[in-house]
């Protein structure tokens, strides 16, 4: 992108957040194993117009600014706790909360501490939010620092989720070196493993390699049956994606937790009942 353009796009961000124009939706995290809601994800959007929001991969642009990208950063992660503890005093159920992160959130050496404030503040714990890093924060020059905080957060209580795993193998080595609890597969791993041999193999090795460290592994973009089979063959622990749900305002996700859990029991049910017949 030239510089007039990252200027004017990064100008009309700021004015979107001042005037209220970002907005959150949650998208499910589901269980194979569980058949239930495991955690939501934090999803941001732009409102454009009264019928028009865009994804934030439509703007990913503006995340190279960084007073930006951490402006962003914390309306998303007050708007969540908040909404998280409205939940609560609700008294709805839900599951834990994942948010992403950025590379200028992981090289702020307070980040950790900042943020176990923050929750406390809402009456939270740690245990509720789950931080989402992607491949591309571990690689960067800033890597030492982002190696630091990622520690600073296990330490802190947090869960942390490698994001977006096969969009670059660079990260494998990653894994061994950090304390992540969850693997997020890249969805084009997903339709390559349904359409070769080689890539299937490739991908059940991956889960393996997981499964081995302990982490639960997530297939992400789930969007037809199809998929939704060939993630619970190669033995995902869990899906997101719209065949699960697509993502929700915040004033539904008690109710569509509530409907996918009543689901998966009756679907656990019968499953039982045909291994007794």
């Amino acid at each position: 992108m030239r510089d007039l353009e990252q200027i004017v796009l990064v100008s009309n961000a700021r004015r979107a957040l001042d005037r209220g124009q970002f907005e959150l939706i949650y998208q499910p995290i589901y269980s194979v194993d569980q058949r239930e809601v495991a955690s939501f994800e934090t999803l941001l959007r732009w409102r454009t117009g009264p019928d028009r929001l865009k994804a934030a991969q439509d703007f990913s642009a503006v995340f190279a600014d960084r007073r930006m990208a951490l402006s962003i950063r914390d309306f998303v992660l007050v708007t969540t706790l908040r909404q998280a503890a409205r939940w609560r005093a609700q008294g709805h159920k839900v599951p834990g909360i994942s948010v992403n992160t950025t590379a200028f959130d992981l090289c702020s050496a307070d980040f950790a501490l900042n943020l176990a404030d923050m929750v406390a503040d809402f009456g939270l714990t740690p245990q509720m939010l789950e931080i989402e890093v992607s491949e591309s924060a571990l690689l960067g020059k800033d890597r030492r620092e982002v190696s630091l905080t990622l520690e600073g957060l296990h330490y802190a209580g947090f869960s942390l989720t490698l994001d977006n795993f096969g969009a670059d193998f660079a990260a494998l080595k990653a894994l061994g070196h950090h304390p992540f609890n969850r693997l997020k597969i890249d969805r084009r791993l997903i339709r390559d493993a349904m359409a070769s041999k080689i890539d299937r193999a490739i991908v059940k090795s991956v889960i393996m390699l997981g499964h081995d460290l302990g982490l639960t592994v997530t297939a992400a973009g789930v969007e037809s049956e199809a998929h939704m089979e060939a993630a619970v063959a190669l033995g995902f622990d869990s899906v997101q994606g719209f065949f699960v749900c697509t993502p929700k305002e915040a004033d539904l996700v008690p109710r569509i937790c509530h409907v996918l859990n009543l689901q998966g029991q009756a679907n656990r049910q019968d499953l039982l009942a045909l291994e007794t017949d």
